[in-house]
């Protein structure tokens, strides 16, 4: 049977608000996508803001899925994988994080990420099940990956294109602040 696997630091005591999880023992795929895929990608945004774009191409963003479930702590999202790994892993590949960007919060989030649209289709009606087992008040959506990142410049996501014209140029400038500190910190900086 195939596992779910989780990040080393979620073992010991640490500040980070996330744990990443993914059904290689090493989480290659989460650790190459960041400096393959994510990076690349809001570096890609960060340029296209400097250069007074009015409208942005996606490019992987456009493509980039999160199937979410929102909980009522950390152990509820430890009891929502053990029942995903039971009754869905099977087979194919799984990758995702689970926490809160706002540690003062006592909900958490537990976020499958995927790239292709039939998967992302999968993930959420085999979530919906697992949440409905262990809190079947839980609330399960997905959206594009990095919406919480282009939603004030482009608005709902529902409405993108590959390239989609700008409807808050106002935000440009703060945009392109957050952008810069969040790339700094991905560096390592």
């Amino acid at each position: 049977m195939k596992k779910i696997y989780l990040d080393k630091r979620f073992w010991r005591e640490s500040k980070d608000n996330w744990v990443s999880f993914e059904s290689d023992p090493k989480l290659r795929v989460t650790k190459r996508n960041i400096y393959g895929r994510c990076v690349p990608c809001i570096t890609n945004l960060y340029q296209q803001l400097q250069e007074d774009k009015e409208e942005i191409e996606l490019k992987e963003a456009y493509h980039c899925w999160k199937v979410v479930a929102v909980l009522r702590d950390r152990e509820e999202c430890l009891e929502v994988l053990k029942e995903y790994e039971e009754n869905f892993l099977q087979d194919h590949f799984v990758k995702g994080k689970f926490g809160s960007s706002q540690p003062s919060k006592s909900s958490k989030v537990l976020m499958f990420h995927t790239e292709d649209e039939g998967e992302k289709d999968r993930f959420l009606r085999e979530l919906e099940a697992c949440v409905q087992k262990i809190n079947p008040e839980g609330k399960v959506f997905c959206q594009k990956a990095c919406a919480n990142l282009y939603y004030e410049l482009l608005g709902d996501w529902k409405e993108w294109k590959e390239v989609t014209g700008i409807k808050n140029p106002d935000v440009r400038s703060a945009l392109l602040e957050r952008i810069k500190r969040l790339l700094y910190w991905e560096k390592g900086g």
